[in-house]
């Protein structure tokens, strides 16, 4: 049997080498889906900027300053969405890094559409609702983000917890890290911003588009200022002792 190890040798070899070409295949095939979904995203955000490029040549017969404000703000949104895009690298091998990306260029889009409908509200001497064009149309819309922190919307990674906020109980939807620190500590930090001089929570800053620079609050120490908002503390959000 003094050839077994020599066998054996050569079976581990085999299989690392069929290893690396699995990798190797598996690497390439990546690439190629990340780069498709990159065109596909720049594809989207091209057509989405004319649409919104558009609508400049009706401004001047806008009479609704909330409507005006509004575009204003998607124009700010769909710039730092631009920015944020431009730092993403053209060739990648993990496609899923870029699920982000499209959602906010969903929202995006989504801003846009309402505003086009605004527009031709106001055009047509219609009234228009600012709940609608805000988004807000009911309970069941489906939520931006994470509660505490903004992270985009994910029905798999997400769940609906029950925190005690100001001395009300709320119940609100959460990603996974955030729950986390929210069931091991019993505290949680909640992201709001200073606009002119007052702390607003996250969701109802117009002109934010859901950064990763605070995705992570509740797992690190840092985080870092946009160009237009200032982060402010607040007191931390605990558990309903009652849930």
């Amino acid at each position: 049997m003094w050839w077994f190890p020599f066998f054996a040798a050569a079976i581990v070899g085999a299989l690392i080498y069929a290893l690396q070409l699995w990798q190797q295949r598996r690497d390439v095939d990546g690439a190629r889906e990340y780069r498709a979904r990159y065109v596909q995203l720049v594809a989207q955000l091209e057509s989405l900027s004319l649409s919104a490029n558009q609508l400049v040549t009706f401004v001047p017969e806008i009479s609704d300053s909330k409507v005006l404000d509004y575009y204003e703000s998607t124009l700010r949104v769909m710039e730092t969405l631009l920015s944020a895009i431009c730092k993403l690298s053209p060739f990648g091998s993990q496609p899923a890094d870029l699920g982000s990306a499209f959602f906010l260029a969903k929202d995006c889009k989504a801003r846009v559409e309402r505003t086009q409908k605004a527009f031709r509200d106001v055009l047509r001497g219609k009234s228009v609702r600012i709940e609608e064009l805000h988004g807000r149309t009911g309970i069941h819309a489906t939520p931006k983000g994470c509660y505490f922190c903004s992270r985009p919307f994910m029905a798999s990674r997400f769940a609906k917890v029950r925190v005690r906020l100001d001395d009300e109980v709320r119940e609100v939807v959460s990603c996974s890290i955030c729950k986390d620190e929210l069931e091991h500590t019993k505290k949680v930090k909640v992201l709001y911003f200073l606009k002119d001089g007052q702390p607003v929570h996250w969701s109802e800053v117009t002109d934010y588009v859901p950064s990763e620079d605070y995705w992570d609050i509740n797992r690190k120490a840092i985080v870092r200022k946009t160009k237009h908002l200032e982060l402010v503390r607040t007191t931390p959000g605990q558990p309903n002792q009652d849930a």
